[in-house]
This record gives structure tokens, C-alpha cells and sequence, in this order.
């Protein structure tokens, strides 16, 4: 019997590792396949990706994917829950978006632009990694604001109907008065919930239910005052932000946008 075991073990051995390859390999071509299919949808848009793009699958990845650069090559990098969710195509798109503002040399998504400016702005009052953390979330909106100026236009209507829901994941609970660093984290969430009405309401997206409305206003009652009252300022801000934007008044504009985050943090 213990050799019938070992046997049965053995079989089950074999095919785990003939099967999980397999699935792998199918799970990569559906990738590429959306990829091509997000191109398309790109190009067809007038917003043309004439760069090559590699995807990658992360099945550990915690949260929808993200883009990044590797040897010179640009890479998408999505999780396996967004592929199985049925997300994965918007995502493309909201990413290639990203790209596309990298090629077009918006001023949002240029790093030689925007190092300069951040260094000069962040000197001495960032010192903490997560400080740094938050910054990159908080240019991450501005990024993000753009991107989605490109993928509202192509993501088809029964997605957009849903993306209210979806940003609802932009409102966090906010953390303890006391707890560490809870000026600089609950002035990240006060940025990132207004990013995620902003959004919504720059794209003529409706808040059903008015879920969003209603999350938002139930943090702003948990923070700190003064930190609430900042509020509209970064919604309209972001809602206003104009999509076509000189170099030179980009870098007015983020002096201001900087400028009040930092007044949060103290």
C-alpha cells in the first residue's frame, strides 16, 4: 500500500506540474490578447502607442497592476485577480494611458520635469519613507487624472457604470490622532478620497447612490478640522486641472498643489 501511495503521489506530482505550466501559458496568451485588444482600442481613439509594450501576469500582486520600466522596455504589470475578475482590458487601457502621456511629453508624466521641482519643494520636509510613499501617491492622482482624461473615452458604458463603486475604494477609514504620522496619513486619505470624486465628477460619471458622496463625508467627520476644511480645495483642483498644460504652468500649479498638502502635515 505504501508503494501505491508513493505512486499516486508521484502521478499527482506529475500532473500538478504539467497542468499549473498550462494554465499559466493560457492565462499570458488571454494577456497578450487583451494587450492587442487595448492597442486597438487606443489607436482607434487617436491615442496610438507607437512604443513596443510588454505585459507581464503577477498572480501575488494585492492590488490591479501597475507600469514600469525594464532595460529601456515598458511593462504592465497586472494581477492575477484583475485578469480573473474580467478587469484586466480596463486596466490596459487606463495604463496605456499612462504611456500614452509619457510619449506625448506631458508635463505630468515627465520624470526630468518633475524631479527638480519635487526636490526643491521637499527639501528637509521629507525625510521619512513613508513621507516619500505619500508624495508618490499624491502625484500619483495628478498622473492618474490624466491617464483616465484618455480611458473615460474608450472604456465602454456598463464599465463606466460601475466605477463609482469602484472608487469607493479611494476612501479609507482614518487613522488615530495619536498614532504616528497621522497628519501625514490622514492628509494621504484626504487627497485620495478627493481624487476618487474628483474623477468622477471631471469624467460626468454619475455617484449612484451617492456612495461616494456619502463615504467622503463620513471621513471628513473623523479628521481633524482644519485638515477637512482643505477638502474642496484638492476635489476642485483635481476636477479643474487643465488637460492640455504648458510646462510652465504645470510647475505653478503643482507649487500650489505641494504647497497645500504640506500645510496638512504639520
Amino acid at each position: 500500500s505504501s508503494l501505491l501511495a508513493m505512486t499516486s503521489s508521484a502521478l499527482l506530482l506529475c500532473l500538478i506540474s504539467t497542468i499549473i505550466p498550462h494554465i499559466m501559458n493560457l492565462e499570458e496568451h488571454k494577456l497578450e490578447e487583451l494587450k492587442n485588444q487595448a492597442l486597438a482600442l487606443m489607436d482607434k481613439a487617436g491615442y496610438g502607442i507607437v512604443q513596443d509594450v510588454q505585459t507581464e501576469l503577477d498572480t501575488d500582486l494585492p492590488y490591479m497592476g501597475y507600469t514600469t520600466q525594464r532595460e529601456g522596455k515598458t511593462v504592465v504589470v497586472v494581477s492575477g485577480d484583475a485578469l480573473k475578475s474580467g478587469m484586466a482590458l480596463n486596466l490596459l487601457i487606463h495604463e496605456l494611458g499612462h504611456v500614452y502621456r509619457t510619449q506625448d511629453g506631458h508635463p505630468s508624466h515627465n520624470n526630468a520635469f518633475l524631479t527638480p521641482i519635487l526636490s526643491w519643494m521637499l527639501r528637509g520636509k521629507v525625510v521619512e519613507d513613508y513621507q516619500e510613499k505619500i508624495i508618490h501617491n499624491i502625484i500619483n492622482h495628478i498622473q492618474d487624472i490624466y491617464a483616465d482624461d484618455i480611458s473615460f473615452k474608450i472604456f465602454d458604458k456598463n464599465f463606466s457604470d460601475k466605477l463609482s463603486e469602484f472608487f469607493l475604494s479611494w476612501v479609507h477609514e482614518p487613522v488615530s490622532k495619536n498614532s504616528e504620522g497621522s497628519a501625514w496619513v490622514n492628509a494621504d486619505f484626504l487627497v485620495s478620497a478627493a481624487f476618487a470624486q474628483a474623477n468622477l465628477e471631471r469624467h460626468k460619471i454619475k455617484d449612484k447612490d451617492k456612495k461616494v458622496e456619502k463615504a467622503v463625508q463620513d471621513f471628513l467627520s473623523k479628521i481633524d478640522k482644519q485638515q477637512a476644511e482643505k477638502y474642496a480645495f484638492f476635489k476642485e483642483f483635481l476636477v479643474h486641472l487643465p488637460e492640455e498644460v504648458a510646462e510652465k504652468d504645470f510647475e505653478s500649479y503643482l507649487i500650489k498643489y505641494l504647497s497645500e498638502f504640506l500645510k496638512l502635515t504639520v
